[in-house]
């Protein structure tokens, strides 16, 4: 009878076992079904059922199949926190990014993928705590590195034109993007000089090698001063991208500014902000692009191309006071543009005659006015130069000198005709 017993409740536990195998097996692939059509309510919910099944069996949480099923919750349940973090109701720590830690100890396989997945959670876990969890930062660096390696191997003989090489390269270019908000928060921005540089000579010979070779540069910009060569790029990726706000794209290079050590560097930040307010509608703009290439001139007044700078803003905002009224206000700014020597200040001086024709100062609109058209001839010709004849022209005729007047006209159709 005894025997008997002990073979009865045998067979009832390994009846059990069976059932409980067939219930973790039909679990596992119905979360694997979910994931695969990215339901991800569906895949966290069964993959939550996997692992409360091992539990109430008094079974370890251990395997390759739990391994499979962890890391497939945690993945879910990040896409959930993603779509709403306010309303998640699970622990990030715990159920996202602790889920597909535990399953990566167990099951490596696939590292790139798994290693990219998780370096995601905890960047957008540490963008959503606005990049201030140093611990949060550290874990996204680690898995984006061994994510970069891992796939960086894989592809080691592969042509660095293929589409799969190519793939890979944009990959680089986000882990980029991502590095460069990080070190622009970061305590310590001086480790993104190895991180980044690493990352872009995965990246050279393939189809973005320019890119790459500009990033590497970057980071070293200004001696080393990461935070402020990070902060430089992010606003002329801005300036191109028209995706932000003229004065969003200042106040970022504005920030690069101030992160500047030395002054040729930050003259050149000044320099770029005056170009592109420059280039904006709004009038303000153009009394900004002035004042940057003011403080760009203090710091490197000998830069030819900031000279440049200096005196078309300089020449863009006196048009503008002239075109609405305000002479004296062109005046002045016409002044100052011909305070220094640049190469293209013909259009100075041609702004500051019409001004001055505009007040009566005849002797010297006469003086500017020949000054402007004879630099313009040395640069240019035909259609080009007719603007500064034609300027020279109406302000001798403005001032009772018709004869001279037909005498520059005559040349100039000599000129042509030749």
């Amino acid at each position: 009878m005894v025997v008997l017993l002990a073979l009865a409740i045998t067979g009832s536990v390994a009846l059990a076992d069976a059932a409980l195998m067939e219930r973790l097996e039909a679990v596992k692939n119905a979360a694997i079904t979910a994931y695969n059509a990215r339901d991800w309510d569906a895949a966290a919910d069964h993959a939550g059922r996997y692992e409360a099944e091992l539990e109430a069996a008094g079974l370890p949480l251990a395997g390759a199949d739990y391994a499979l099923v962890a890391f497939i919750g945690g993945h879910a349940q990040f896409e959930i926190w993603k779509r709403d973090p306010d309303a998640f109701r699970g622990d990030f720590e715990e159920d996202v990014v602790g889920a597909m830690e535990r399953s990566l100890k167990i099951l490596q396989d696939d590292p790139f993928y798994k290693h990219n997945v998780l370096a995601s959670a905890y960047y957008e876990k540490l963008r959503r705590d606005h990049f201030q969890d140093l611990e949060l930062e550290n874990r996204a660096n680690w898995h984006m590195l061994r994510a970069l390696m891992a796939r960086y191997e894989e592809l080691e003989d592969a042509p660095r034109d293929s589409e799969e090489f190519t793939a890979f390269a944009k990959y680089l270019l986000l882990y980029a993007n991502r590095a460069f908000e990080m070190a622009r928060h970061s305590e310590v921005p001086e480790l993104y000089l190895v991180r980044v540089r690493e990352a872009c000579r995965m990246g050279f010979g393939s189809r973005f090698a320019d890119r790459f070779a500009r990033l590497y540069e970057v980071v070293g910009f200004d001696d080393g001063n990461t935070r402020a060569g990070v902060l430089w790029q992010i606003a002329l990726d801005m300036m191109n991208g028209g995706e932000h706000t003229p004065r969003e794209v200042l106040d970022t290079f504005a920030e690069a500014a101030a992160e500047t050590r030395g002054q040729r560097e930050r003259a050149e930040i000044f320099r770029q902000m005056s170009d592109f307010a420059s280039r904006q509608d709004e009038h303000q703009f153009k009394l900004d692009a002035v004042e940057y290439a003011r403080k760009a001139f203090r710091l490197d007044p000998d830069n030819p191309e900031i000279r440049v700078q200096y005196g078309t803003s300089l020449h863009v905002l006196s048009y503008a006071h002239f075109q609405s009224g305000r002479f004296r206000e062109a005046l002045d700014v016409a002044e100052e543009a011909v305070a220094f020597e640049w190469e293209g200040d013909e259009v100075a001086y041609f702004d500051l005659s019409r001004a001055q024709a505009n007040f009566g100062d005849k002797i010297n609109a006469l003086v500017n006015a020949e000054k402007a058209w004879q630099k313009a001839r040395t640069r240019f010709e035909g259609d080009e130069l007719q603007p500064f004849r034609q300027n020279y022209v109406n302000i001798l005729r403005q001032f009772g000198l018709p004869r001279k007047a037909e005498e520059i006209e005559l040349a100039g159709r000599r000129e042509q005709g030749s």
